[in-house]
């Protein structure tokens, strides 16, 4: 088994890493450091870090015909400004379709895409079912939905998560961390933080 994970050094792509060296996976990540850092990815043997974004089609195709990746873990996106929708569409829509286009061509056997509890727009249920329809209203929902939709009409063995709000150590952007921080400063958070809540909605599987 050989693992590309794109946007190798955020942080649900490095908790990804812990457990996939243990299957003896060679595990080639694939990152700008926009939203992760460097210093978080672990000190493995079989880790090879590309430094570049997932826009550069050419540096995208030119790691998948060196890795040769049987499985890809696509989780590289942009939502660090809601306002920039040009770095959202950039990242999340055509930088998807550069890697589904070039796993593709790689023949890989299965590509999980890391999507966001944020197509849902507002539910009209909580837990949200599977089913829910689709209604994002933010840029970065908007972008990651359409993303979606372009690894859904290729005819690879696919699968989304549709993750609510995640964290962990060494998080350091986000709703979680950003209440936490406003907190520590004896600040009022906008909103509330007794309790953070953390699912994964696997949808969309072929």
């Amino acid at each position: 088994m050989r693992i590309l994970i794109t946007g190798g050094a955020g942080l649900p792509r490095r908790q990804s890493r812990r457990r996939i060296p243990c299957a003896g996976a060679r595990n080639p990540g694939h990152r700008q450091f926009a939203t992760g850092r460097r210093e978080a990815l672990p000190a493995l043997s079989r880790l090879e870090v590309v430094a570049g974004s997932v826009v550069d089609r050419g540096l995208v195709d030119a790691a998948f015909v060196r890795f040769a990746p049987s499985h890809v873990i696509h989780s590289a996106a942009s939502y660090k400004d809601p306002s920039n929708w040009r770095e959202d569409v950039s990242t999340n829509v055509i930088g998807t379709i550069n890697v589904v286009e070039a796993a593709r061509r790689a023949a890989v056997k299965r590509f999980v895409y890391f999507q966001t509890a944020l197509c849902y727009g507002r539910p009209e249920r909580v837990p949200i079912p599977v089913e829910h329809a689709t209604r994002p209203f933010t840029s970065y929902g908007i972008s990651k939905t359409a993303g979606e939709a372009y690894v859904a009409i290729s005819d690879l063995s696919w699968i989304s998560l549709r993750l609510a709000n995640v964290t962990g150590p060494r998080l350091a952007i986000g709703p979680i961390p950003t209440f936490y921080k406003r907190l520590n400063r004896d600040r009022n958070a906008s909103a509330p933080t007794r309790y953070a809540t953390f699912s994964t909605c696997p949808t969309s599987w072929r």
